[in-house]
């Protein structure tokens, strides 16, 4: 009996693997999310080792590890991947990695919001939506700011009035740019910190000027022209990664720092913006810990007028007395004044807001000012010019009922003796 054959086009053979390839990829990517997802859910459940095995066994049987050559290929690219992305996520930023980082941020907060009482998807209650989508979400069991991708999303504060920028100021905030394929080359896509007049009506097309991201790879700061960012800092956004972002403004002065890295200035910048706002291209971007901050004044004149200086540069860990690389810039600066005056010695004084136990805010109040001196003692600063106090909630600069006022009163100063 003669076999029966059909001959298939070329063409249609070629969807038929195409469509397969794609579906399959699909399929590895929704296991790979929920693995991710139930790893987060075990972190912020404390499901311990059991929990462990069962999503090593299920990452075993759905990518196929002991199934067909074609399977073992596939899960050898991913597995290949994973490892890039993971050496990457390990390489955390450092106080060793910060050591020559010279951004200090402003005296008084002006804007600072709290997103750990909101709730998940909705809308975020400080800022306002201007354009595509945004919402609250938990993610790594802290909330976010989430903007949607595709989008093009654009938010900004929501103020009591339009005119809230000083003459000079910082911005800062960590973000994530979401790139699930793992490849900063999948398309272009700009991310835009704009800063604009009050009644700038068409300011998302600019405003007066902006911060660029530029397909994760470049950024320019008002006319300064695209600055390509360090090797180092390029292969880290190929990953869904966290950055710190940071960025000052004096008069028509720019700089603009992602990391430990300063990655764009400008000295000819266009004065006098009065409000700012956050777009997003194509990824989706993930921010949390923003804090817009007033001035700051030159130390040494705070010294010789008000005995005294205080800084909210110098940040913690929640509820820990480990400081987060990014105080770097301001240890750095208050190193190098103890160096140039010899005759100044401190007493450091840690300040918590009214949040929490009046004792244990006390005791870590302490820890935090010994953590500062132990800094600054291995910076090279003599021990015997330093002493340390701690004062917990007891000396309130601003009110305890809203974001910035508890932001204002977390902080450290610096007392001449």
């Amino acid at each position: 009996m003669k076999a029966f054959v059909i001959s298939l086009p070329a063409t249609f053979c070629f969807m038929l693997l195409f469509s397969f390839q794609n579906s399959h990829a699909q399929f590895l990517r929704k296991i790979k999310n929920e693995v991710k997802s139930r790893a987060e859910n075990k972190i912020i459940n404390k499901a311990g080792n059991t929990t462990d095995r069962a999503i090593d066994n299920t990452t075993d049987a759905a990518t196929g590890k002991k199934g067909s050559n074609e399977s073992v290929a596939v899960n050898a690219q991913s597995t290949s991947n994973d490892t890039n992305m993971a050496e990457i996520k390990k390489s955390k930023p450092t106080m060793n990695s910060y050591k020559n980082y010279d951004f200090v941020p402003g005296d008084k907060i002006i804007f600072e919001p709290d997103l750990s009482l909101e709730p998940d998807a909705e809308l975020p209650a400080r800022f306002t939506i201007k354009k595509g989508s945004a919402e609250i979400q938990t993610y790594e069991a802290e909330k976010i700011l989430h903007l949607q991708p595709d989008a093009s999303t654009a938010v900004e504060p929501l103020m009591n009035t339009e005119k809230y920028l000083p003459e000079q100021f910082t911005l800062e905030f960590d973000m994530m740019l979401e790139n699930d394929e793992g490849n900063y080359f999948r398309y272009a896509s700009d991310f835009n910190v704009g800063f604009a007049k009050m009644d700038n009506e068409n300011f998302y097309n600019g405003g007066l000027y902006k911060f660029t991201i530029i397909n994760n790879s470049k950024c320019s700061i008002s006319n300064s022209g695209p600055q390509n960012f360090p090797p180092e800092l390029q292969k880290s956004f190929s990953g869904n990664t966290w950055h710190h972002v940071a960025i000052y403004v004096r008069k028509n002065i720019g700089k603009a720092y992602i990391d430990a890295y300063r990655v764009c200035a400008v000295n000819t910048s266009p004065t006098g913006a009065d409000k700012f706002y956050i777009k997003a291209d194509r990824y989706g971007v993930k921010i949390k810990n923003m804090r817009l901050a007033e001035g700051g004044d030159d130390k040494y004149n705070k010294i010789v007028t008000d005995g005294k200086f205080i800084t909210h540069g110098i940040l913690f860990d929640v509820n820990k007395s480990s400081i987060k690389p990014e105080s770097m810039g301001a240890l750095n600066e208050i190193a190098k004044l103890l160096k140039d005056h010899k005759d100044l010695n401190f007493e450091i004084d840690g300040h918590t807001d009214s949040d929490g136990n009046d004792d244990t805010n006390m005791k870590l109040s302490l820890s935090r000012s010994e953590a500062v001196k132990a800094k600054l003692v291995d910076m090279g600063i003599d021990d015997s010019r330093l002493t340390t106090k701690g004062f917990g909630e007891s000396k309130p600069i601003d009110k305890n009922d809203n974001a910035e006022g508890k932001a204002n009163n977390r902080r450290v100063e610096f007392v001449k003796k």
